[in-house]
């Protein structure tokens, strides 16, 4: 295929049936231009970042990408308008064999009944802020956040063929710097591997469009998370596989809720 540039200020992307073969290309095989992108922006602070380019909303970084047009868009402001352009302009996905990662803090509602609701929502944001920075010193695709629970994947296209090690990894921080934190706030993580649909989806009724995963593996990294115990995390043995360090770690098998299959595990904590 012809190279694709992915500069959505003016984008060039041939339009395909949905397409699928740029999706793919973008987060399976790695496009050219969005890595050259995450070079340049990786040397520049700060965080926050647009999810697609990483271009850096904040600190003197977010100065000089505003001087190059590059701002959060303010349809969705986890994207810059450069990327939420090319999101509009070229609709779609692909099936993309990735890593994914779900962590949620444990006993919410518990800790909501005896606690001011000012506190739950400085203890919910620290769990956010403090997963978010560590996914994506990972490399990771920030996907999205459900109340007390961040998800987040690692297409290889994106972060590179180690994804697997790198989500682990990530998985791993989190339960560590949480369970040892001054103040603990109890986690339970789940990190798998397969092959999920990966695309663009519609928001607030067509207003804007977001990145999104599909399929039977994102319930697996969904489950497994719901069943980690706090400061624990549970990684199937499809992820774990061949990683270092795990050969003596703890295994057990779940049946979990709409899997329809057995799933293999590794218990490990921090």
């Amino acid at each position: 295929m012809k190279e694709s540039k992915i500069d959505p200020v003016t984008p060039t992307a041939p339009r395909m049936d949905g397409n699928e073969e740029l999706w793919r290309t973008i987060f399976a095989d790695g496009h050219p231009t969005l890595e050259r992108q995450h070079r340049l922006f990786g040397w520049l602070p700060s965080a926050p970042r647009c999810r697609l380019c990483r271009a850096p909303f904040a600190g003197p970084g977010g100065v000089l990408t505003r001087l190059r047009g590059r701002r959060p868009t303010p349809r969705n402001r986890n994207y810059c308008n450069s990327c939420d352009a090319f999101l509009e302009a070229f609709p779609g996905g692909a099936n993309v064999e990735l890593s994914l990662l779900f962590a949620d803090i444990r006993n919410s509602t518990e800790y909501a009944q005896g606690a001011d609701p000012s506190e739950v929502s400085t203890r919910v944001n620290r769990f956010l802020d403090g997963s978010t920075q560590i996914i994506t010193e990972n490399d990771g695709f920030v996907m999205a956040f459900y109340g007390d629970c961040v998800v987040a994947v690692w297409p290889p296209g994106y972060c590179g063929p180690d994804h697997a090690a790198k989500a682990l990894a990530a998985g791993r921080s989190i339960a560590a710097h949480f369970t040892h934190d001054p103040d603990p706030v109890p986690v339970g993580i789940g990190v798998h591997r397969g092959d999920v649909y990966i695309g663009t989806v519609d928001a607030a009724r067509g207003l804007f469009r977001d990145v999104s995963v599909f399929g039977l593996e994102v319930t697996v990294a969904a489950r497994l998370s719901s069943v980690a115990r706090a400061g624990e995390v549970l990684a199937s043995t499809d992820i774990a596989r061949g990683q270092p360090g795990l050969a003596d770690a703890p295994r057990q098998s779940f049946d979990l809720k709409g899997v329809g299959r057995s799933v293999a595990t590794v218990s490990i904590r921090e």
